[in-house]
């Protein structure tokens, strides 16, 4: 019975990991930018790292830089990943929030779900926000002849990448805990179940 549990619950935590690095990974070759930035990188891991994964963000400077760097076929490559990226925010997000879930109950609801939610909510709302403004932006970028972008907007843009990143984050870490009090507090009752008998 306790190896059940813990197949649960190594179940609970891989199934949003893989979903959220196997997602990554699909939409990077569908939208061409895995290629892109490898033939741009010629294979070595020395290029700049794409905006949406910059942890403290980024200033209209990098982003301009960055968008130079991917020339004018990698940018029509960006423009096709941060429209597909729009749909991903639903998978990782509801593969986390099925496995917050499942701990949540399996815990006995020790907290009100708003704390599950909210967080979830939040990052959604974020990575949104953060490719539809990216998306103008390159436009803009591309039209005005990569002269210049709005600054204000990438500063937003930059804010909600710090946001997701950090929540997402935040909650791959709740759910961490959640497991393991999962396990500590099963093998508990379990102990205590065999002492009575």
């Amino acid at each position: 019975m306790m190896a059940g549990k813990i197949f649960s619950a190594l179940l609970a935590l891989g199934f949003p990991i893989a979903v959220l690095f196997c997602g990554d990974a699909v939409m990077s070759g569908a939208s061409g930018r895995a290629a892109a930035i490898h033939q741009l990188t010629d294979g070595k891991p020395n290029g700049p790292r794409p905006l949406n994964q910059r942890w403290f963000g980024y200033g209209s400077d990098a982003a301009q830089a960055y968008w130079c760097w991917l020339t004018p076929a990698g940018r029509q490559v960006e423009k096709r990943f941060l429209a597909l990226d729009l749909l991903f925010p639903l998978l990782y997000g509801g593969a986390l929030a099925a496995s917050l879930g499942w701990v949540w109950t399996a815990l006995e609801r020790p907290f009100h779900p708003a704390w599950i939610l909210a967080p979830l909510v939040m990052i959604t709302m974020a990575d949104w926000l953060e490719n539809l403004i990216q998306l103008a932006q390159l436009r803009h970028y591309m039209s005005s002849n990569e002269q210049y972008v709005q600054s204000r907007w990438i500063q937003l843009s930059s804010c909600a990448t710090i946001v997701k990143l950090w929540l997402t984050s935040g909650l791959y870490i709740t759910l961490v805990g959640l497991i393991l009090n999962f396990l500590f507090t099963f093998s508990g009752r379990r102990l205590a179940n065999d002492a009575a008998k």
